[in-house]
């Protein structure tokens, strides 16, 4: 018996499909996919003596391995939703736990989807949305919700989160609260609330979001925020818009910041990207701005693979240290006050 189940075992894996479509594990569908993505740096932090570093680097950007699946109930129209996903860095070794990346279980009906676990918020995925150089040195998240001294902040995924979504037309709305996202203390329940919507349907060439997400303390800090993003694609390519507001009461997170970037198609798999970010300058003084400048090309072999080469700056007014490298992307670059750190990126998407 036990020969027979390891037999059977072994032939649903093998069955799997090469493309991400279900298969039929004890009876319910389950897809296995995944994203390798590493990239060659060359960075420079410009910094001075003794703190200059200039780096030759292999980066893992978000590689990730995931199972996700749904179960119909009976005759209703109730359908058990779940995920687990997991981030895979491909250069190093250690981990403990299985769930670094969006992971639930939830039901889906005519009422939309209900799920509960940890996953990104709707604030961060209007953001994701807009972007065009995703985990890679160009992430919108050096700048879009970063500080004007310390990184990456308010781009985050909601711990023992509840979110409920469901779409009407062309339209996604979606709700989010997650209680307990921190260290629980007596005075501090860091609880979040964030929602947003989406649209972007078939026969329209234009695209829109927009999310406000409010946090009892992010860091330490209370902090609420809205984002509106949107754009035009069409058979060239696409160009988009983004801007957010950010009130903290850590000062150098309150301030507001604006994006454009575009996407041109070149033929033969080709296609150019631009993308532009300013800061403003932040509660914490004068000179707190920055602007980031990213262009790209990048090459689609088939379906699955793709090859970039991206450069990136980051140039931080007197009193701004932005980080060149941040969110999504394993190599990070950080900066002293008034540094331009830059960094050019050849690197390789392959998804299963």
């Amino acid at each position: 018996m036990k020969k027979k189940i390891l037999i059977g075992a072994i032939g649903a894996i093998l069955a799997i499909p090469t493309t991400a479509s279900a298969v039929k594990v004890a009876g319910d569908a389950l897809e296995i996919y995944g994203k390798l993505h590493v990239s060659v740096d060359a960075t420079d932090n410009d910094r001075v003596a003794p703190n200059d570093n200039s780096d030759f680097t292999l980066s893992t950007n978000s590689s990730r391995l995931g199972f996700k699946g749904k179960r119909k109930m009976g005759n209703s129209d109730l359908t058990v939703v779940y995920k687990i996903e997991q981030q895979i860095d491909i250069g190093l070794s250690g981990g403990t736990s299985f769930n670094t990346r969006n992971s639930y279980v939830g039901l889906k009906g005519s009422f939309g989807k209900v799920i509960a676990g940890y996953h990104d918020t709707p604030f961060k995925t209007v953001a994701s949305k807009w972007g065009v150089f995703g985990d890679s040195v160009g992430d919108r998240r050096a700048l879009l919700g970063a500080k004007s001294s310390g990184g990456n902040t308010m781009n985050q995924r909601g711990q023992n989160m509840l979110m409920w979504s469901n779409k009407f037309g062309k339209m996604k709305a979606m709700v989010m609260y997650s209680g307990n996202t921190g260290t629980r203390t007596a005075n501090d329940y860091d609880t979040m609330t964030s929602v947003g919507l989406l649209y972007k349907g078939k026969g329209t060439p234009f695209y829109f979001g927009a999310a406000y997400e409010d946090w009892d303390s992010l860091k330490g800090s209370a902090t609420d925020g809205f984002r509106v993003m949107g754009g035009y694609k069409a058979k060239f390519g696409k160009i988009g818009l983004i801007y957010e507001n950010i009130s903290s009461n850590d000062t150098t997170l309150d301030r507001s910041a604006f994006g454009i970037n575009g996407l041109v198609k070149l033929g033969s798999g080709l296609d150019l990207r631009g993308q532009l970010l300013i800061a403003d300058d932040s509660s914490a003084g004068a000179n707190t701005g920055a602007t980031m400048t990213t262009l790209g090309l990048y090459k689609k072999l088939d379906k699955k693979t793709k090859l970039y080469a991206v450069y990136t700056q980051m140039d931080n007014d007197a009193s701004a240290s932005y980080q060149g490298i941040d969110g999504g992307h394993g190599v990070e670059v950080k900066t002293g006050a008034g540094g331009t750190p830059t960094a050019f990126s050849l690197g390789m998407i392959y998804k299963f």
